[in-house]
């Protein structure tokens, strides 16, 4: 029945039993365990650069802190593979894990000094909990602990995947997925991923290939001379993979090969549209991303879809943007700036004393800021305007405190939360600020009076674009302010030009892999929102030497119209503009996108206009539901109720009793019954029927006494205390089918295979349990 290869194995009935003693199901000595270490070591070397090609074309961009971040993943993906090649219990393991993580997120975000954050960090943890309590939305809670959440989630990860592939020896599944991953980030996120996909290629080979000689060789022990079979078989693959890599790059240096055209899902979607009767304009919906803000400095060009969750309520005399931060580096997809330095404010909320309250080109209004949830850092503060100074409205140790968490940069007029520290939650604040009020001539008759130059400074900054701008803008951008007189003209010509040659939609799509967002805007598509024409004018600008930079935040939102001077900030005011430098008066806004107004801009402006609500700056998701306010409000009811919460304890710790109750009573007969209903037409290899059945030996010593030393299965299974028991006959056989199985084929029989098993399940429900 059973087939027996005698030669496979060569070790003695005794070395097996002791491994079984131990249900050591690879049934290897120590000798032949730690021969392939330094093998498998090589492996998860591997499996580390396939998994940092999950992290490193986001982080390619150029933005700040990426390094940083690439940097600290690398060494938690490389700890917690350390960490799997040594086996732990499961919950060592865990802890193992964990300390990990959270040493990589102190070090992702500990700054100079990661043990001081280390030690504070329980107290944001717990007022992140809090928040997230209160509010049931994961965004509430602060960017340090959707970190965590974040490494925790890649520490499963890692630690599956390495489990994935040592013990079922295959990679296909992660390689599949980090493939597909690759490829949407290059459809849907318009980023350069074909070296990432070339190399991921490369990775999965020689993982597959090295795990393939753990296939052949069964745990074998080989002779330590010459050069091991391990190691002929690394360099051997390693020059295979390599040269079918460098194979499949030959055709391109002996012929011409047409560009490949672009995978993109949105191309496939507008198909199926018009396929399923759509017309060629109708447009798909993006459903997934909302209008927001968000200060990750991500690709733009998204599609986005209207919000209209209120983010702040406000008090301002006169209707005004709102800025949250300002963007000096364009790199050709996103803005970032990386060169931008913030000063811990006055402890007094002053921020700046150079004069500008006197000048002729602004005035100073107060404003008060209600954040609709807390506010915590890092995060900007928003202000309608370049702020002089703030106050917390709070208890006079919280203001104190929050102080100490508020940095200033005078240069942008940026306020900015600190993340670092002990961090302090922010929900209402006020601010004077000046808002300008120049109007066209005066900006036309200043530049002729001060006959000054743009600071050096200031050009070095605010007049940066990539090398890799294509010259057609820079032309056009020529074309545009020709005739102009004064840099006033120049900006309005560009306003001109943008609102009739182009038109505003939210219904757009991401620029093809290695084009410039802007020159795609201007020159293929001709539609975006917000951010499209803040670019585009920052850009045109910067290429005729006229400074300038952009800003993100919200528009005026909605005048209530029951109180004075109060308005309604919502995710859907979210906006973008432009500001422009004029010596001797400073930055000035101007509006970039067609049918918005900047209500303290130039002359002609209503400053009561009713402005359009736009989608603009960075998508942001909102992952929780109506079902998660649900629970939370059930969660309450009971908490609220003595006799209720008793109840439902009570009834937790019976079922949990149960629970405990019957998966011990069906242990180990569980797994055999698992495998008897096994639905795939192959039946699992030998070592899975093994690993099931090898309970029924422990159960075995526990009735009849433990197998003494030197004693074989089958002498074991016909001594006198087993062959007087009721099972003996059961018990022989058993042991003679697990010796056969343990050195006959691969994968035996599935009729041998059910046989067993049902052998060994009756076995399991007869034999006493722990």
């Amino acid at each position: 029945m059973w087939e027996h290869s005698p030669n496979r194995h060569s070790r003695s009935n005794e070395s097996i039993g002791e491994g079984l003693s131990y249900l050591n199901l690879d049934n290897r000595t120590k000798e032949a365990e730690a021969e392939p270490v330094r093998y498998r070591l090589f492996i998860c070397t591997l499996l580390l650069l396939l998994s940092l090609e999950w992290i490193y074309p986001v982080t390619s961009s150029g933005q700040q802190g990426s390094e940083r971040f690439l940097l600290v993943m690398a060494g938690l993906t490389g700890a917690l593979l350390v960490v799997g090649l040594f086996r732990t219990g499961w919950i060592a393991g865990t802890l193992i894990r964990l300390c990990i993580a959270f040493v990589a997120l102190c070090l992702m975000y500990g700054g100079q000094d990661p043990l001081g954050w280390g030690i504070t960090y329980p107290e944001m943890l717990m007022s992140d909990l809090d928040t997230f309590m209160q509010s049931g939305h994961f965004y509430s809670i602060g960017t340090e602990t959707r970190g965590f959440c974040m490494m925790l989630g890649w520490s499963m990860l890692i630690t599956s995947v390495q489990s994935l592939v040592l013990l079922r020896l295959s990679i296909m599944l992660f390689g599949g997925a980090t493939l597909v991953y690759l490829m949407l980030l290059e459809s849907l996120a318009g980023l350069d991923v074909y070296t990432s996909i070339v190399r991921s290629v490369l990775w999965i080979m020689l993982i597959q290939a090295l795990l393939q000689l753990l296939r052949l060789s069964g745990g074998v022990t080989t002779p330590r001379y010459a050069l091991n079979p391990y190691g002929r078989w690394s360099i051997a693959t390693v020059l295979a993979a390599m040269a079918m890599i460098s194979f499949s790059g030959l055709p391109g240096h002996f012929s011409s090969i047409s560009q490949p055209e672009r995978i993109s899902l949105d191309e496939i979607g507008e198909r199926l549209a018009h396929w399923a009767g759509y017309n060629s304009g109708d447009s798909i919906p993006a459903t997934a991303s909302v209008t927001g803000y968000s200060t990750a400095d991500a690709p733009m060009g998204a599609p986005l879809t209207q919000g209209d969750t209120v983010f702040f309520v406000a008090k301002s005399p006169e209707p005004t943007y709102w800025r949250g931060e300002t963007r000096s580096y364009y790199n050709g997809s996103t803005w970032s700036d990386p060169a931008q330095s913030f000063e811990t404010a006055s402890p007094s909320g002053l921020l700046r004393t150079d004069g500008w309250e006197n000048q002729n080109y602004w005035t100073r209004i107060q404003q008060t800021v209600t954040m609709q949830r807390e506010w915590k850092g890092p995060n900007p503060l928003f202000t309608g305007g370049m702020p002089l100074n703030v106050s917390f409205q709070d208890s006079e140790s919280v203001n104190e405190k929050t102080m100490l968490s508020l940095l200033s940069n005078r240069d942008s007029a940026t306020l900015w939360l600190s993340g670092s520290g002990r961090r302090v939650s922010v929900k209402r604040y006020a601010a004077d600020v000046m808002i300008p009020t120049a109007e066209p001539e005066h900006l036309r008759l200043l530049e002729a009076k001060q006959r000054s130059k743009d600071p050096a400074e200031i050009r070095r900054t605010y007049l940066q674009l990539p090398d890799s701008l294509p010259g057609r803008v820079r032309s056009l951008a020529d074309e545009i302010v020709k005739g102009s007189e004064t840099r006033y003209d120049a900006v309005h010509a560009v306003q001109t030009y943008l609102a009739n040659h182009a038109e505003y939609t939210l219904d757009t799509r991401m620029p093809p892999r290695g084009t410039d967002f802007v020159d795609d805007f201007l020159f293929v598509t001709r539609q975006g929102y917000c951010n499209h024409f803040s670019t585009a004018m920052v850009v045109l600008l910067r290429a005729e030497g006229i400074p300038a930079r952009w800003v993100k935040g919200f528009g005026t939102g909605q005048l209530d119209p029951k109180v004075p001077g109060q308005y309604s900030i919502t995710q859907g005011d979210a906006h973008s503009w432009v500001e422009v430098y004029f010596p001797g008066a400073g930055w000035m806004p101007f509006e970039a996108t067609p049918g918005f107004v900047i209500p303290q801009a130039t002359a002609g402006t209503d400053a009561g206009a009713t402005l359009l609500q736009d989608a603009g700056a960075q998508p942001q998701l909102d992952p929780w539901s109506g079902a998660s306010a649900w629970l939370l409000a059930r969660a309450q009811a009971i908490v609220a109720a003595p006799w209720l919460t008793a109840t439902a304890l009570a009834a937790a710790a019976a079922l949990f009793a149960a629970v405990a109750f019957g998966v011990r009573r069906l242990r180990p007969a569980l797994p055999l019954r698992l495998l008897l209903a096994w639905p795939r037409s192959s039946f699992p290899d030998r070592e899975r029927l093994l690993r099931a059945a090898a309970p029924v030996w422990p159960a075995l010593a526990r009735q009849y006494g433990p197998r003494p030393p030197g004693m074989t299965l089958r002498e074991y299974a016909a001594s006198p205390a087993v062959a007087a028991g009721t099972d003996s006959a059961d018990i022989a056989r058993f042991a003679a089918d697990w010796e056969r199985l343990l050195y006959g084929p691969e994968r035996p029989l599935r009729a041998d295979s059910l046989d067993f098993l049902r052998r060994a399940l009756r076995l399991a429900r007869r034999l006493p349990r722990r």
